[in-house]
């Protein structure tokens, strides 16, 4: 709806009422300039004009009457002599809402991208990541990028500066081809953000992120190696009274950490989740520990099959627990639970102490996996993946949303298997002395 007649006063616009569709009025005396009227009865001042590529725009200028219709003019007049000039004010100020919302520094886009993603909104598979996802990515941000390229605008960073800064962090040696990897997965994630957002056209990090080739994850734990750590970790497990010496005065390692070690060992599963594993999700009577989606990788609900073994230890985490809802609470807060990270040091530690090659809470699953599907016990490599909540890769990966027990004897009798063989490595108490004399072992 329009008309020939322009807006000379302010009384014309407050006679403006508002109908079933919005309609505009033309402002006499100023070129491009109109009031278009919302059936909520907003009013806005807008400024129709080419730009310079040819490109018709639309800025709005604000609303009556916050902004009257002489200060309307002069905005009006003012962008008009801006846009003969060269000017676009439309396309700057899109550019600076973007700019507000990511920011110009990758530093900025960073918090930008965290911000999203702990929404889903950061593109990708549009699912919020988790907290220790988004802490270990803003450590090795703060860690190894922050500092050279943080204060960088991102719009400016080009392919060659990727590769140059991974390359400089190749060629500074204290990393693993693996801890590369990660941080360039981390510095790619940020800048794909920026392309999700239309702030760049192509991601600069692309195909760049790892300069070193990675090393297969090979290290397993043979059964000497087991034996020794097992034995280690049962005499480190045991409940002592206050003021009651332990066997091995060089020992630190207290009874919460072994028994979480040993649990971890027995069930084959990840840190992340024995360290953050609750009382409300074991069911002793049914001999059952079940994961909830949210704490495992794979974002399925995994039921964990508990050996005779296993429930022994847990009893007696629940004896150290107190009334902490965790199983393995944080010694320094009973409302949290066990630090994931410690119990790779813990394992870091261990090694050294008993002189074996270093290792990592992973490699008790590579190793139990190893020996399962091995000629002694030849459990199908497929039940052996249920047993550590791999992704299906045969049947319905749909039914498995609904079948909470798929495969539970089939993964009992697995893990019960397993338990076994680690008892069955238990050198006498006469060869642990033995070797604890011999060795004189460093501190835990």
């Amino acid at each position: 709806m329009s008309t020939s007649r322009g807006i000379t006063a302010d009384r014309q616009i407050a006679a403006l009422k508002p109908t079933a569709s919005r309609y505009e009025r033309a402002v006499a005396g100023a070129r491009g300039l109109c009031l278009i009227v919302y059936p909520t009865g907003t009013k806005t001042f807008v400024l129709r004009y080419v730009a310079v590529g040819g490109e018709r725009r639309r800025l709005p200028l604000g609303n009556y009457p916050g902004l009257s219709l002489a200060e309307a003019r002069e905005r009006a007049a003012a962008h008009q002599v801006a846009v003969v000039e060269g000017a676009d004010p439309a396309e700057a100020r899109a550019i600076a809402k973007e700019v507000a919302r990511t920011g110009e520094t990758l530093e900025e886009l960073a918090e930008a991208y965290w911000s999203a993603a702990a929404k889903g909104l950061h593109g990708g598979r549009r699912r919020p990541k988790r907290d220790r996802t988004l802490q270990n990515e803003r450590s090795l941000w703060k860690a190894h990028i922050q500092g050279a390229l943080g204060n960088r605008r991102f719009a400016d960073l080009r392919r060659a500066d990727i590769k140059i800064f991974m390359r400089e962090l190749a060629l500074e040696g204290r990393l693993r081809p693996a801890s590369i990897a990660s941080v360039g997965g981390v510095l790619s994630n940020i800048l794909g953000f920026a392309v999700h957002e239309d702030r760049i056209e192509a991601n600069p990090a692309l195909g760049l992120t790892r300069p070193l080739a990675l090393e297969s994850r090979s290290r397993l734990f043979d059964d000497v190696a087991l034996a020794a750590l097992w034995a280690t970790l049962e005499e480190a497990a045991v409940i002592r009274k206050e003021g009651e010496q332990r066997g091995d005065p060089h020992a630190r390692m207290g009874p919460q950490m072994a028994l979480a070690l040993q649990f971890l060992i027995l069930t084959l599963s990840r840190r992340t989740e024995v360290a953050g594993a609750r009382w409300s999700e074991v069911d002793l009577a049914a001999g059952t520990w079940t994961i909830p989606a949210e704490r495992t990788k794979s974002k399925r609900i995994h039921v964990v099959p508990l050996s005779p073994v296993a429930a022994k230890i847990l009893q007696k985490a629940r004896a150290l627990a107190g009334r902490s809802h965790f199983v393995f609470p944080s010694p320094k807060d009973p409302t949290e639970h066990l630090d994931p990270h410690a119990l790779t040091r813990a394992v870091t530690r261990l090694c050294k102490r008993l002189e074996l090659p270093p290792g990592s809470p992973h490699d008790f699953r590579r190793s139990g996996a190893t020996t399962l599907t091995g000629e002694r016990y030849g459990i199908r490599r497929f039940i052996v993946g249920k047993v550590l909540s791999h992704d299906p890769k045969e049947g319905a990966a749909v039914t498995a949303v609904y079948d909470r027990n798929e495969y539970l004897p089939e993964k009992r009798a697995a893990l019960a298997a397993w338990a076994s063989h680690v008892l069955e490595l238990q050198p006498t108490r006469e060869t642990k002395r033995g070797q604890r004399e011999s060795r004189l072992p460093q501190p835990l």
